[in-house]
Order: C-alpha cells, then sequence, then structure tokens
C-alpha cells in the first residue's frame, strides 16, 4: 500500500471514529425531583433537575425545566378557603441505564400526629413507565395539601400511611425524588396554661407562709 494510501485509510478511520462518537447515545445521569411542603406555610416547594428528556419536567400544565441536566424550582398555592386544597400535577421525562424497579407507582398519605391515622395532611401519588438500558422513563403524579386551620384530607383506598414530617422518598432507576409533609403543631390543652397559672399560685402562697413563719420564730 502507498503511503498516500495509507494515509487516506487514516484519514478515513479517523472521521468513522469521530462520527460514530457524535452519535453515541448520552450515558444516563440522576433525575431528582423533591416536594418541600414543610419550609414555607402555605406553600409547596418542588425542587427538579435534570430531566433531560421528552417535555423535561412539566407542573400544572407549565414547564419548568426543559430537556437539559440543569435545575428548576416553583413554588405553588397550597389552596385557599374559596379554592378549597389544590391538587397539583406533575410529570417528567429523564434517560435510564436500566430497567425500572418496583415499586412502579403509589399513593402515599401523612397523616397528622394524634389525629389517629385519620387525620390527612398531604396525599402523594406516582407513577412510573418506560425505562431499560439506552431508553427513557416517565414520572407521572400529583400532590395535595390539606388547608390550615382545620383543614383534613380523606385518605384514598389502599393508601400507605406515613407519619408527617417523615421524608417518603420513592427513588428509582437514575432518579431519586422525594416528598415531606410539613408538621402540624398540637395545640395544647385549653386547661394546661389555667394549671400552670394555679401552680405558680401555690407556689407564691407556699413561700410567703414560710417567710411569715420565719419572721414570726425570730
Amino acid at each position: 500500500m502507498s503511503r498516500s494510501a495509507f494515509c487516506k485509510s487514516l484519514a478515513c478511520g479517523v472521521v468513522t471514529v469521530s462520527v460514530i462518537a457524535l452519535i453515541a447515545p448520552k450515558t444516563a445521569g440522576a433525575a431528582s425531583l423533591v416536594i418541600n411542603d414543610a419550609s414555607l406555610e402555605g406553600s409547596i416547594i418542588f425542587n427538579v433537575g435534570q430531566f433531560d428528556t421528552g417535555g423535561g419536567f412539566v407542573l400544572d400544565g407549565t414547564q419548568i425545566l426543559i430537556p437539559s441536566l440543569g435545575t428548576a424550582s416553583a413554588t405553588v398555592s397550597e389552596g385557599t378557603a374559596a379554592t378549597g386544597p389544590i391538587t397539583h400535577n406533575f410529570a417528567g421525562q429523564f434517560l435510564t441505564s436500566g430497567p425500572l424497579i418496583a415499586p412502579t407507582s403509589g399513593t402515599i398519605a401523612f397523616t397528622e400526629a394524634g389525629g389517629g391515622g385519620v387525620i390527612i395532611s398531604d396525599i402523594l401519588t406516582f407513577s412510573y413507565t418506560g425505562g431499560g438500558a439506552g431508553g427513557f422513563a416517565s414520572l407521572t403524579g400529583s400532590f395535595v395539601s390539606d388547608l390550615e386551620p382545620g383543614g383534613s384530607l380523606v385518605a384514598p383506598v389502599g393508601a400507605i400511611l406515613i407519619s408527617e414530617g417523615t421524608p417518603f422518598t420513592f427513588n428509582n432507576t437514575n432518579i431519586t425524588a422525594s416528598a415531606v409533609s410539613d408538621l402540624e403543631v398540637v395545640p395544647l390543652p385549653a386547661a394546661l396554661p389555667l394549671f400552670a397559672t394555679g401552680l405558680g399560685v401555690l407556689g407564691l402562697l407556699g413561700w410567703s407562709r414560710k417567710r411569715k413563719n420565719a419572721a414570726a420564730i425570730a
């Protein structure tokens, strides 16, 4: 083979390798979703990242993250007395390096402290579809919070009950996902402040009596 022919063959090989490198599939990263109902009273914060294919991440019909390796955050209202609790729907797509793992769906009801497991403060639903090596998966779901004061939701049949304030994780292949409910402050019994005041008065009377007795002895 002549030198010129060899160089042409080598150049062709380099071009071929370059083209293959350009069209090779992108390595799947790790998408992330955090639903936070504990930080801001009356609001829910959605923090998302690396929903890198399809429609990116969409919340209530609005795309808050284009398909990318970037991050985004959105704060939405729990609702008002006029609207009632607002159910927020979300959907995102992300690349995967393997099949999805169970569970791929669920309904989670966060229970309030002291409510005997029947007072529900937040409800999360989620569902994963797709997946596979070199493929992509879709995550869809919803989140709704009760309103304060005096609000309560009804747990759907078959929901998993989780104590409020405890983060619930629903990770899967190439994604980390979690949701946390706000922690309701348990009100003090109405009689407790009166009881504390009564103890204080009794203590003051006892101190005064001891002082008088000491003065009489002296």
